[in-house]
């Protein structure tokens, strides 16, 4: 058997709200401790945010999510890149002039309606996409590392669970 003070009790549902009774060692439930969780995801968020312009590309995460929305789509709308990059469509058109000064895309008039631009990737901004991609991919996989499939799952749920409230209020 564990070390009492580290090893929590079967958790019992709480009698009035069928949720996990409070740790009784430290009065916390799995809910104030989601809610630290996620508290300091977003502070580490905030932190990251605080660090884009000193990446190496020069792009902040805000053009890196329109431009992985764009690679996946092909092409795009300002406002359907606003909406990637979750920005409004006038400081989308801003990052567009900075995005096509730096090579990385290109607009073009709309086969369709002549009245629209649609934005497309240039050969250099896919291999910017590309190399994003992977390095987002080998931190996800180092950070992951070890942590079992079914916890994996189980965070994605509860994450999933809390956007969801969220998108709620």
């Amino acid at each position: 058997m564990g070390d009492p003070k580290t090893t929590r009790p079967p958790e019992e549902a709480h009698p009035m709200t069928d949720a996990p009774a409070p740790d009784p060692r430290t009065g916390t439930s799995p809910v104030d401790e989601a809610q630290q969780a996620v508290a300091g995801l977003f502070a580490a968020y905030r932190r990251l945010r605080g660090r884009e312009q000193q990446r190496p590309d020069g792009l902040t995460g805000a053009q890196l999510r329109a431009l992985d929305g764009l690679a996946d789509t092909g092409h795009a709308t300002a406002r359907q890149l606003a909406g990637y990059a979750d920005v409004t469509p006038a400081t989308m058109t801003g990052m567009l002039d900075a995005l096509e000064k730096k090579g990385v895309i290109s607009r073009e008039p709309s086969p369709t309606d002549r009245r629209a631009v649609r934005v497309v990737l240039t050969e250099e901004g896919a291999g910017v996409v590309e190399a994003a991609r992977g390095q987002w991919r080998e931190r996800w996989t180092g950070a992951l590392d070890g942590v079992p499939a079914e916890d994996v799952a189980a965070a994605v749920r509860v994450l999933d669970a809390v956007a969801g409230m969220f998108d709620e209020m």
